[in-house]
């Protein structure tokens, strides 16, 4: 619902917004627990499978507090899929990929979608009628909310905090008895609640408090974290489909700012 609070103006376009956020939400969610759990089975291991977890079906992997923190935060996790690294054929492969499998669909799936969000700016650009201007108006923004949400989702599983994804693909890199992840293990989801309540108390204070310096903001170290990532790689991806789009390239710049709100 972030996206409804900054772009929506009037109450259909925030009806708008909030239904585009929870369909990207679901599809980000879902297509990263099942690649955890199709990657674990290429690995040998069918412990999701069996669980009935490798389903588009997102009730398998809802989790409701997950589910929230992405509507109103922009980050959040599905629940788990399960896995048993012990029938992996190759257990470090195992690990890692199955560690990564996440993310790199959520990326995959930003990547494919903002070729989508280049294509609607475009032909926006061409419609003549004012309703054709905002129907690709607004299949844009789905296509743009999306690719933000999955990327979000990726940079923030990336995060070596237990028991995220980054935490994981340490663990599968480093030996047993690390001292780090000794210490993520006891002490990560303390650390990743504090980061979180933290963001939450900084947004509360941009939305209710008037004249905050421009450096409060980075106080919200989890959503700088993110809004960065999130903005350099949309700007790569932006830049390089704008090669394959005929006359598009001295439209980018002005594309970014109306699809990435152009602020790293």
């Amino acid at each position: 619902m972030i996206f409804a609070f900054l772009y929506g103006d009037k109450p259909l376009s925030y009806f708008i917004y909030t239904l585009f956020t929870l369909v990207a939400v679901v599809i980000g969610l879902t297509l990263h627990e099942v690649a955890h759990g199709l990657v674990a089975k290429w690995n040998g291991d069918y412990t999701a499978k069996y669980a009935g977890r490798l389903t588009l079906n997102p009730v398998k992997h809802f989790d409701l507090v997950g589910f929230l923190m992405m509507m109103m935060v922009g980050f959040g996790y599905a629940k788990p899929v399960p896995v048993n690294p012990s029938n992996y054929r190759h257990y470090r492969k195992g690990l890692i990929t199955v560690a990564i499998a996440g993310i790199v669909m959520n990326v995959i799936v930003a990547f494919i979608t903002t070729l989508f969000g280049c294509l609607f700016f475009f032909g926006m650009t061409k419609m003549s009628t004012e309703a054709g201007y905002e129907a690709m108006f607004y299949i844009g923004e789905l296509f743009r909310i999306i690719a933000r949400v999955n990327l979000s989702l990726a940079f923030f599983n990336l995060l070596p905090i237990y028991p995220l994804d980054g935490f994981r693909l340490v663990e599968s890199l480093t030996h047993r008895g690390n001292k780090f992840c000794a210490f993520m293990r006891t002490n990560g989801m303390y650390l990743l609640w504090g980061l979180v309540a933290l963001s939450v108390v900084v947004d509360m204070a941009g939305i209710y408090a008037r004249n905050l310096p421009f450096w409060f903001d980075y106080f919200d170290i989890l959503g700088t974290y993110i809004n960065i990532c999130v903005n350099s790689v949309t700007w790569v991806f932006t830049s390089f489909w704008s090669l394959f789009i005929p006359g598009y390239r001295p439209m980018l710049l002005m594309f970014y700012i109306y699809l990435y709100g152009g602020i790293v």
